[in-house]
């Protein structure tokens, strides 16, 4: 007798990097039940990480709700109800706190459903929205409260189950290497990514040209990447007219999973809080990545080939921010080239 199929819907309406870093719990998922459909429900554009991630079935794109009119918002609202309702979901998971994802747990009677307890959200309409809540990740890396979301539906999870992963298309592969070729990359290689979505997690433009200008001593090319954005790539050409024009600006020129692949051949990355340090992770490139604000314990990229900076307790604050670093006190200011450069020869030295 066959078992039914089951379902699962997993939801991240947040950023890239939130949305690879759910790729453990499809192994999870899968291991237990090798016929289940799992879809994904995510914001339009942040789905482009998991595009051919062959243990998902089908991914659902939505509009942030500040970025369309109130009328045509409730209209699509209904529709996506009435959509998700339709697909009758075994398991359902809410990894964000948007007030609409308690509106989608009430109308997913059916469904056993599973939502992040969240300080902002200590009310009894949020709690009454879900079957259960699981804690947030506290001391624990977000994976790690990922799949405890897993074993709050009754779920096993295992440690094999903890491995980040990204799927990159042929076709990708070929496109990345004609990009390289046609760059005159055929060398060692180190790729910088010195752009981040907020500000306050930026290091300074001088620190990364110190960077390049030791590993152009050490004969190891540089290629600088960045996202499709207009600031990202002018902060790009300031950083390539800073090292006199001896690196490879790849900035706004790759999609995604282009910039995995080129990720994946470097002898080591080096990066900020942002999604490519979580790709170095999932294509198990050596990483050096530097932290601000954000907490590294939660967010580090889930690798053992990874070093993290942060501040230390001995370092003073900046003279640029003071007493109003970032947004929790905190800039990459303070980082100095010289404790980039040592770790980046540590992994240099070790990967021959």
């Amino acid at each position: 007798m066959m078992l039914p199929v089951k379902k699962f819907l997993i939801t991240v309406l947040r950023f890239h990097g939130d949305v690879l870093l759910i790729t453990p719990m499809l192994q999870a998922i899968k291991r237990q039940f090798p016929d289940a459909k799992v879809d994904l429900l995510v914001y339009k554009d942040t789905a482009s990480i998991v595009e051919f991630e062959p243990r998902i079935n089908n991914i659902i794109e939505i509009q942030p709700s500040q970025k369309i009119n109130f009328l045509f918002q409730i209209k699509n609202e209904i529709f996506l109800w009435k959509r998700l309702r339709g697909y009758e979901y075994d398991f359902a998971l809410f990894f964000t706190t948007q007030w609409r994802l308690a509106l989608i747990g009430r109308v997913l009677k059916k469904t056993l459903t599973a939502a992040v307890r969240d300080k902002k959200r200590e009310n009894l309409f949020w709690r009454k929205s879900f079957s259960r809540l699981f804690p947030e990740a506290g001391s624990n890396h977000i994976i790690e409260r990922n799949l405890m979301a897993l074993k709050t539906l009754g779920l096993e999870v295992l440690d094999e189950d903890k491995e980040i992963y990204i799927s990159i298309p042929n076709k990708t592969i070929v496109s990345s290497s004609r990009l390289l070729e046609t760059h005159g990359v055929h060398k060692k290689y180190c790729v910088i990514h010195p752009c981040s979505r907020r500000s306050y997690k930026l290091w300074t433009k001088e620190g990364f040209v110190s960077l390049i200008a030791y590993l152009q001593l050490k004969n190891v090319q540089v290629i600088l990447t960045s996202g499709p954005d207009e600031k990202e790539i002018k902060y790009l050409h300031d950083i390539e007219e800073m090292s006199l024009g001896k690196v490879v600006n790849l900035g706004g020129k790759t999609n995604m999973l282009e910039s995995a692949e080129i990720i994946k051949g470097a002898s080591i990355f080096v990066g900020l809080d942002s999604v490519a340090s979580h790709i170095a992770a999932a294509v198990n490139t050596p990483s050096v990545v530097l932290f601000g604000p954000s907490n590294h314990v939660n967010w580090k990229p889930w690798s053992d080939k990874s070093e993290i900076i942060s501040r230390s307790s001995h370092e003073d604050y900046c003279n640029i921010h003071g007493d109003k670093e970032g947004k929790l006190g905190l800039c990459l200011c303070y980082i100095m080239p010289d404790r980039v450069i040592k770790l980046v020869d540590k992994i240099l030295d070790g990967v021959g």
